[in-house]
């Protein structure tokens, strides 16, 4: 379980709060994006989206 740990650094360095729920948001994208050509990341201001 490498990978939720280089997420979580590379939050840290971008001082973002690395909460699990986002670090599983992006283990799901990084793996949608491994068997499709695109996504649509979607949800409130504030959220997110563009740290993504």
């Amino acid at each position: 379980a490498r990978r939720p740990q280089l997420i979580k650094q590379s939050m840290l360095e971008l001082k973002l709060q690395a909460e699990e729920s986002f670090v599983l948001k992006v283990v799901q994208l990084e793996e949608l994006l491994q068997v499709r050509h695109s996504v649509f990341v979607i949800g409130n201001a504030g959220c997110g989206k563009s740290q993504v």
